[in-house]
């Protein structure tokens, strides 16, 4: 493997961790849904309003989830929404905007008001966006490395998170979202210990993640969603 693939693929793996990139707003039954510590990825708390239920591995929806992820990263559409993570024991999260202009082999994507990817053609590999970043981070782009390639290494990565014996993640589905829990815990769990995508079937875009960390729970929400892509979509990081 050469070393332009190898740094693709960490890269990769840290945008996956950020997933998703993975995503959308939660409906909330009560104002009052102070989160509490999940003590293991097998005992999931509930919380009033949103609860982590424990999940039946599905070797078919696991699949789905990877199709479904491949149709996302390779579908031409714009989505707009907001990332909101609530810590533990803490009323007033933190929000902030996101936005995607997706048209393969352009991807442009903007996390609270920061750069996280500019891909043209070649890979432009960007730094993860820290929550409270004010600078867009530094890009450099892969030589040699083309859009396919790339999507193709964050597929074999999210593969390797559902498929399998050795899987970090059992999968559900309940016909319209996919549920993953964290089999056993780990040093490195991209998706928390317990996660939900929603992806909209009209343009294959992500449309809700909601992420249960280890002190917090992050949920994307995308409010707007439009298949049409043109150049001035790209434009927003000039």
């Amino acid at each position: 493997m050469d070393r332009a693939l190898t740094a693709l693929l960490a890269f990769v793996g840290a945008v996956v961790v950020v997933l998703a990139v993975a995503a959308v707003v939660l409906t909330v039954r009560s104002n009052d849904a102070s989160p509490a510590p999940v003590a293991s990825a097998r005992d999931p708390n509930v919380i009033e309003g949103i609860s982590f239920p424990a999940i039946d591995h599905d070797p078919a929806a696991a699949a789905d989830l990877v199709d479904v992820w491949e149709r996302w990263r390779t579908a031409s559409f714009v989505s707009i929404g907001t990332w909101t993570r609530t810590l533990d024991g803490v009323t007033e999260p933190l929000t902030g905007d996101v936005y995607m202009a997706q048209d393969p082999p352009r991807r442009l994507s903007i996390r609270l008001g920061a750069l996280a990817e500019n891909i043209d053609g070649l890979v432009a590999a960007c730094s993860p966006v820290e929550d409270d970043a004010v600078v867009a981070p530094i890009c450099v782009r892969g030589e040699g490395i083309s859009y396919d390639v790339r999507v193709g290494a964050e597929l074999a990565l999210v593969e390797q998170y559902v498929g399998g014996p050795n899987r970090l993640y059992d999968v559900a589905t309940d016909g319209v979202c996919f549920q993953v829990e964290l089999i056993a815990p780990a040093l490195a769990s991209p998706w928390g210990s317990w996660a939900e995508f929603c992806f909209d079937d009209e343009s294959g875009a992500l449309r809700l993640a909601r992420i249960r960390r280890p002190s917090a729970i992050d949920i994307e929400s995308i409010h707007t969603i439009r298949t049409e892509v043109v150049a001035a979509d790209f434009e927003m990081a000039d």
